[in-house]
Formats: C-alpha cells, sequence, structure tokens
C-alpha cells in the first residue's frame, strides 16, 4: 500500500440505502414491518369499535360521557368479551413492529446530518413506543363500562370507574400525539430541507397528514364498512405512511 493511498480520506460506512444487499433487504423488511403492524392495528380497531354504537336508552352509562369518550364506550358496550380483548391483544403483541418500522423512517433521513435527521426518528418512536398501552388499554376501559352496566349497581365510585380508566387512558394518547406532531413537522422540514433519500415532495408523508387523512377515509365510507373502521383512523394513517414510505424506498439509492 503507498503513503498515497494512506493519506486518503478516512472511508465512511456504506450507507443503509446504497446497493441490492443486506442494507436494501432491511429496508424493505422495516417498511413492511411497518405495513403489517397497521394492518394488525386496523383489525384490532375494528375489533374494540367497529360495533354499532349503543345508544343512552340501552346503555344509561353513556349519558355520563359525550365527545370522544362516549362514542368509544357506545361502540365497546356492545362487543363481546372475547372480541374486546383480541382487539386489544392485536395491538399489543404486534407493537415492536412500529419500532422497526420507525429504523425504516430513520433510514430514509439518515442521509441528512444527525441533527436533523435523528430528533424526528427519536419523537416518532417514542409516540409508537407508547401506542400500545393506549391500544390496549380500551380492553379495560371498555370490560368496566360493561361490568357497570351488567350489574345495575348504582355506587358512586363503581360508575366512577370507567371514567377514572380513561383519564389514565388519554394521558399516553395526548403525551404520544404531542411525540407524533413534533416529529412529523421535524421530519418534514428535514425532508424539505433536501439531502434525505426521500424527494421533497414526501414533505407531506407524517402522521401530521395522515391521520386526518384516516380521519376523513374513515368518516367517508358508507354503510356497514364505515361502522366497521369509525375507530381506525390512526390505524388507517399510519398504513397510509408505511405503505407510500416502503413503495419509495423500495428501489432508491443514495448516491
Amino acid at each position: 500500500m503507498t503513503s498515497s493511498n494512506v493519506a486518503e480520506s478516512p472511508s465512511v460506512a456504506p450507507s443503509p440505502l446504497a446497493g441490492d444487499g443486506a442494507g436494501s433487504g432491511w429496508i424493505r423488511i422495516a417498511g413492511l414491518s411497518g405495513v403489517l403492524a397497521s394492518i394488525a392495528w386496523l383489525a384490532g380497531d375494528i375489533l374494540l369499535l367497529g360495533k354499532p354504537m349503543g345508544t343512552a336508552g340501552q346503555y344509561p352509562l353513556l349519558a355520563s360521557y359525550d365527545g370522544t369518550a362516549r362514542d368509544s364506550l357506545a361502540a365497546m358496550l356492545p362487543a363481546s368479551t372475547t372480541r374486546l380483548a383480541w382487539g386489544a391483544l392485536l395491538g399489543v403483541l404486534t407493537g415492536p413492529l412500529y419500532l422497526v418500522a420507525c429504523r425504516h423512517l430513520r433510514y430514509g433521513l439518515s442521509p441528512a446530518p444527525r441533527r436533523w435527521s435523528l430528533p424526528p426518528y427519536l419523537l416518532l418512536t417514542a409516540g409508537f413506543a407508547l401506542a400500545p398501552f393506549a391500544h390496549g388499554s380500551f380492553y379495560y376501559w371498555g370490560q368496566a363500562a360493561k361490568a357497570v352496566h351488567e350489574s345495575g349497581a348504582r355506587s358512586e365510585a363503581l360508575i366512577a370507574l370507567p371514567g377514572d380508566i380513561a383519564t389514565v387512558l388519554f394521558i399516553p394518547y395526548v403525551v404520544l400525539l404531542v411525540c407524533w406532531v413534533a416529529g412529523s413537522v421535524w421530519m418534514a422540514a428535514c425532508i424539505l430541507r433536501g439531502g434525505t433519500a426521500f424527494p421533497r415532495w414526501m414533505c407531506v408523508a407524517n402522521p401530521l397528514v395522515f391521520i386526518p387523512v384516516g380521519m376523513l377515509l374513515t368518516k367517508a365510507l358508507p354503510g356497514a364498512a364505515g361502522t366497521a373502521v369509525q375507530g381506525a383512523a390512526l390505524s388507517v394513517g399510519n398504513l397510509l405512511l408505511f405503505t407510500l414510505s416502503t413503495a419509495v424506498l423500495w428501489k432508491r439509492r443514495r448516491g
């Protein structure tokens, strides 16, 4: 080896987006993990929240709630215990796939400097790490409400139980949504800045954009299909996100 070769600039680790070897394979596996997790969570949402909603006439407990909390309980109260259990477990057991999928987004952003590409990855990963707890807690919330209704009890403490569970449930939901919003804004800025493996138009591909799109899609479906996915906006949004990002990075290379 000549001295000129020794004096060359230090080598850089091969890009995970370069070539057709193991790196590209892992990117694809990570992206498909997000697609698979989103499908499993969509099925879980359908089992948890996809029943025709009960009314306060059928379930007097509903009179104590309004807004999203009322709609969620109205869908879970008519569901069986087995249905609620599987709806929760589908999300909890496949939750780790979302953490793998976040690495897929990291691969797409990693050509950019770390100060731009790392924070959105960490924020989005934090949100997805909290999501299985929030999803699985719907089982306990629904079961508590069913127990109160079926007991016919008038105990204030017992009637307050579903509300207490709801309070704990919505705290991680708020935190994960804050993480997703902050991560989405930072991710969009990173992509718009350039230097990532994503084309600039992919700045719109993030939870902040796709979750509202998921809400619109679930509300637009008519009849039984609309009822089935009435609580699945987040899962539909994530399915769109990881399907699109996987398609974009499937054959893309960093130059």
